[in-house]
């Protein structure tokens, strides 16, 4: 979704937002009435004309505060709205990666996104949406009424606006340039932080202080040299944009003076240009540089909303006939693993994977479950090239039973179900099948006894059958199986082998361990040997 688009959902609430936006302009003009209309109490003649002086004083001083007030409420609902919004785009980019590509950047870049880059585009965008409203609606009201005061100083003011305008387009590119950087720089920080912080046990066990310090250093001389530059930009587009602003407010203070000497012009005039001339122009030079920052805030919201998209990935999953491996080879940089790998699989087969440490065993797991992407040769599914098929789609048909799964900070039940609906019956049977159904007939609150974050309140033993529990729950056509029985007993671990083979579906698993007793019930068994092939 762009930013126009996500504007337009949003467009009775922006509605409300232009018209609180626009109030404050009015707020704004309606302090300059005030001040002039009181110097203008001079030129009355009688008591009557002061009276009515003071009361459009009055009106004009004390409405700003009540439009104020209405304008903030009127805001406040587009500017939750599209916050609300934004975080949720950001999240569905973080989840649109798959699982190569999210594995590309750490973890602590995907939070600087969440966190810092969300920040950022709040700030620039609402501060710069509100300001440009504010400064080009002053500015159409401001010489609407110079107009009527002196044709000359309104077309003046229009040319000097231009003028500011050229200004501020010519140093655009830069300004949106070391913003991107400055993000980026963020990004490295927020990263070489983490590292540190994540391992300062480490660091203080082996007394390596000093030599983090340095890196760490040289993170921060770069973040603050990128800023330092940057506000050396501003600085010096300010300084021209306000040399330029107050030689022409000393030119049009001079002409306008001379009006009201030659009688051209009212004392209540005299102070409008005054006033209108100062606003106007300072605040034409914060709306044009507030616009180098609302295209900034849209680079921002393009960086962390825009999601991966792959354009060959056309083809809805379909297993119905049979999956080849087509000279496979995969490398790791210039370290070789697989080497011109060629088997089938058919529907409802049982494979196991086996070879030694080192052989490529998950790697060749996550090459068919279209983890890694990145290989050389074919992997076909029925008729398309598993690169060529929709992830989503993907993983409707295909679960993947990792050595230890992710626990959320919630139910024995909901992190075995996630989003499905809760099927007692079925979920019991699951618990029976991993051997946890006894234990949780055992906790007070049954299946809605809360994990903390990662099971780190049950044993590796049952963190593990827990997640094996999520995949049999979600009953997808194919499962591949990393090395099941890593965390169990021999019993438990032939329970849940026997479990597994007895599913009515694909099977695709590596093992180390149990291979006498694997070897005879699997269909068929891929050995891999270790290449160690630099290339």
């Amino acid at each position: 979704m762009t930013l126009n688009q996500l504007l337009r959902k949003n467009k009775k609430q922006l509605t409300l937002y232009l018209i609180g936006a626009f109030m404050t302009t009015i707020s704004g003009l309606f302090f300059t009435l005030a001040l002039s209309n009181a110097f203008g109490i001079i030129e009355e003649a009688d008591f009557a004309g002061i009276w009515r002086r003071i009361a459009l004083v009055l009106l004009f001083a004390f409405t700003p505060i009540l439009t104020q007030m209405l304008s903030r409420f009127l805001r406040i609902g587009f500017m939750r709205d599209i916050l609300i919004q934004v975080r949720t785009l950001a999240y569905e980019k973080i989840m649109s990666h798959t699982y190569e590509s999210f594995r590309k950047n750490p973890k602590e870049h995907y939070m600087s996104m969440l966190v810092s880059d969300i920040n950022l585009f709040e700030k620039d965008f609402f501060l710069s949406f509100l300001n440009i409203i504010y400064s080009f609606g002053s500015f159409i009201l401001g010489v609407t009424i110079l107009t009527f005061i002196s044709p000359i100083i309104a077309v003046a003011t229009l040319f000097v606006s231009v003028i500011l305008f050229a200004v501020t387009k010519l140093f655009e590119p830069v300004a949106r340039k070391t913003k991107q950087q400055t993000q980026e720089a963020n990004a490295d920080y927020n990263v070489q932080l983490t590292n540190i912080l994540n391992g300062m046990e480490v660091i203080k066990l082996y007394h390596v202080e000093e030599n983090f310090k340095k890196p760490f250093e040289n993170i921060v001389f770069a973040l603050e040299n990128i800023k330092k530059r940057a506000f050396r930009i501003d600085e010096f587009q300010s300084n021209l944009n306000h040399w330029i602003a107050g030689t022409f407010q000393m030119i049009i203070y001079i002409y306008a003076t001379y009006l009201y000497i030659q009688d051209m012009v009212t004392l209540t005039s005299l102070i409008l240009v005054f006033n209108l001339i100062g606003q106007l122009v300072w605040s034409m030079i914060s709306g044009f540089n507030f616009i180098n920052r609302f295209k900034t805030s849209i680079d921002i919201f393009n960086r962390i909303t825009q999601p991966q998209v792959n354009p060959q990935a056309v083809n809805k999953m379909s297993f119905r006939e049979v999956l080849k491996v087509k000279n496979l080879t995969f490398s790791y940089g210039d370290h070789r693993i697989l080497q011109d790998l060629n088997f089938s699989v058919k529907p409802k087969d049982k494979v196991l994977i086996i070879g030694p440490s080192g052989a490529g065993k998950t790697t060749l797991l996550n090459c068919l479950a279209q983890n890694l992407s990145t290989y050389q040769g074919e992997i076909i599914v029925d008729s398309h090239e598993l690169r060529t098929i929709q992830t989503e789609s993907f993983l409707k048909s295909c679960g993947y039973i990792r050595q230890q799964h992710f626990l959320f900070n919630d139910s024995i039940k909901n992190n075995v179900i996630l989003a499905s609906p809760f099927n007692k019956e079925k979920f019991d049977k699951v618990m029976k099948d991993v051997d946890l159904y006894d234990w949780i007939t055992t906790l007070q609150a049954k299946e809605d006894h809360i994990l903390e974050q990662d099971g780190l309140n049950i044993s590796g033993g049952q963190r593990q059958r827990l997640s094996i529990a999520r995949e049999l729950y979600h009953d997808r056509e194919v499962l591949f199986v990393d090395e099941p029985s890593a965390s169990l007993d021999d019993q438990t671990a032939q329970h849940i082998y026997d479990t597994l083979l007895n599913l009515d579906k694909t099977l695709i698993c590596v093992s180390h361990r149990h291979l006498d007793y694997l070897s005879k019930h699997f269909d068929t068994k891929i050995e891999l040997e270790t290449l160690g092939v630099a290339i």
